[in-house]
This record gives structure tokens, sequence and C-alpha cells, in this order.
């Protein structure tokens, strides 16, 4: 089975679910660890994605760079 990959604002929202659950004062401790594992998980991949858009960007600005410096010559 195939699942698709979240992206980024799922994993987002999600990721706000879970904290909001954590908040809740009457989860058990089993749920809470789930919870907690599961959050830092997202968390994890959130960064991970935000790095590959900052990479991204960052290629796309040298390269724009790279460009308008070579149209001036």
């Amino acid at each position: 089975m195939v699942t698709k990959e979240q992206t980024f604002e799922e994993m987002m929202t999600e990721l706000e679910k879970v904290v909001g659950k954590l908040d809740e004062e009457n989860i058990s401790l089993e749920e809470s660890i789930e919870l907690y594992q599961r959050g830092i998980e997202l968390s994890s991949k959130c960064e991970t994605k935000l790095k590959e858009a900052e990479e991204k960007v960052n290629k796309l600005v040298k390269k724009e760079g790279d460009s308008n410096e070579s149209n001036n010559e």
C-alpha cells in the first residue's frame, strides 16, 4: 500500500492537534507518550522540509545572481 507523503501544511496542522491533545489533562500516560513521539516525528519532518525549501531558494537566488552578472558583462 502506497501512502502519499504529507505536505508541510498537513504536518503542521497535525502537529498543532498533537500539541492541543497533549495540553489536555485527561489523557493517559501511554497516549501522551504516543502523542509526544508523533510530535517529535512531525517536528523533524517539518524541519527537513523547511531545510529543503531553503536550499531550493538559495539555489534560485544564486542562479539569478549568476544570470544577472553574466548579463552585465
